[in-house]
């Protein structure tokens, strides 16, 4: 019996499913429209045009203190992996050629060592076109390895 209730209600369930939906019909309804009204124009007016006058400026004579030619070297950028550690530029050496993929896929291998006079790091960093550079504070005879350290 309850079988018959539950086929009963599932082929009551699928007609109801299956028959055609009723679809309303669009109706045009006639919109307002507004007649155009007129808005104030700006009429342009003349503008006076700037004159440019000739002055003079003065140069200062030259001075007699040399100047120092700074040499410029490569910035440490923040796209570079860099060692947890105190170190300069003048620790850091570069790859002497450029590539077209310089600085991708960049990975670094990081060793740090300590004595009684303080820590010290070094790292040398590949990219897609191979070494890219090396940092090096490692003094000889410096044994002791540590943990990263600044």
């Amino acid at each position: 019996m309850k079988r018959q209730i539950l086929f009963c209600l599932l082929v009551i369930l699928l007609l109801a499913g299956c028959r055609a939906k009723a679809t309303p019909e669009p109706t045009a309804t006639p919109s307002p429209t507004q007649e155009p009204t007129a808005t104030q124009t700006c009429t342009p007016s003349q503008t006076p045009t700037l004159t440019l006058t000739a002055t003079s400026t003065e140069t200062p004579p030259p001075s007699q203190t040399p100047t120092e030619t700074v040499t410029p070297t490569l910035e440490l950028t923040a796209r570079l992996i860099w060692p947890r550690a105190l170190f300069s530029p003048a620790d850091v050496t570069w790859r002497d050629t450029t590539c077209p993929l310089e600085g991708e896929f960049l990975s670094c291998e990081f060793e740090y060592r300590k004595d009684n006079y303080g820590c010290y790091v070094g790292a040398t960093c590949y990219d897609a076109c191979g070494w890219f550079y090396s940092v090096d504070t490692i003094p000889p005879g410096v044994n002791e390895f540590s943990q990263p350290c600044w």
